[in-house]
């Protein structure tokens, strides 16, 4: 059963918040030690594959894989967002447009890559799924991530949450949907629903050779961030958690959940 995270602010002022305070270099600096890019070269292993980013946000990953000799575009909903990235670099092939309603003919991309996109639907996934499998050719390869309901959260933050978002309740706040985070079957579920089949799941979060930045902890804990570090970097006792937790497994205290799939 998936979690549904609230937030104290509405979508738009969410989605200008968390691109606010960053840069598109510091983006691709601190996607460096990301499993993303293991995963994509596993799948995609010869250049000139044509990609779809579809939720592109700063358009770091269309950089990267611009880099890896892959013919990419990205879109993204935010108009604001795709004009600060032209500002930095006119050339990169980004643009407006609905991952729901994709202005694309079927069958037109070897890849379909959505990262941290579809849980931000309170209807759900269905509709960006489906036009995930529409455009992708026979053959083609979807990667798919979202927030991964793991462990920790179960226990530990997600109830915290929960108290919190109570109490401004009682206060009169208002709070709003952000996104859901997944288990692994109920993602599964979704996208061979959408007519793909799932060929591996992994964790999206950092590699575990990483001791210093973890995504999980630094997005569940601010007080586990590194206040002078780089984006997703721990401090000390969040260095220690994160060695303590992959004692026990790599998905206790994981970010986010990847799963690759296909159109047959």
């Amino acid at each position: 059963m998936s979690y549904t995270f609230y937030s104290f602010r509405n979508r738009t002022e969410q989605d200008e918040g968390m691109w606010a305070d960053q840069t598109f270099d510091g983006l691709v600096a601190s996607a460096k030690n990301r499993k993303l890019h293991r995963i994509l070269d596993k799948y995609l292993p010869k250049p000139g594959m044509k990609v779809l980013e579809a939720g592109c946000g700063m358009g770091t990953w269309v950089h990267i894989m611009k880099l890896k000799g892959h013919d990419v575009i990205g879109i993204d909903y935010m108009q604001s967002t795709v004009d600060k990235v032209k500002e930095h670099d006119a050339s990169l092939p980004i643009q407006q447009g609905d991952v729901n309603a994709l202005e694309f003919e079927d069958n037109s991309f070897d890849a379909y890559v959505s990262l941290g996109v579809v849980e931000h639907f309170q209807e759900g996934p269905q509709k960006a799924l489906a036009e995930a499998h529409r455009v992708l050719n026979k053959g083609g390869v979807a990667f798919i991530t979202v927030p991964y309901l793991n462990v920790f959260r179960r226990l530990v933050t997600h109830p915290m949450r929960n108290v919190y978002f109570t109490l401004r309740r009682l206060q009169g706040k208002k709070d709003y949907f952000w996104e859901y985070r997944y288990t692994k079957k109920e993602l599964a579920g979704f996208i061979e629903e959408a007519g793909l089949k799932v060929v591996d799941v992994d964790i999206d979060d950092y590699i575990e050779e990483d001791n210093v930045h973890h995504i999980g902890l630094y997005a569940d804990f601010f007080f586990l961030r590194s206040k002078q570090g780089e984006l997703w970097e721990l401090n000390t006792i969040g260095k220690m958690l994160l060695r303590i937790g992959k004692i026990f497994s790599p998905w206790l205290f994981c970010s986010g959940l990847h799963i690759v799939a296909v159109k047959e």
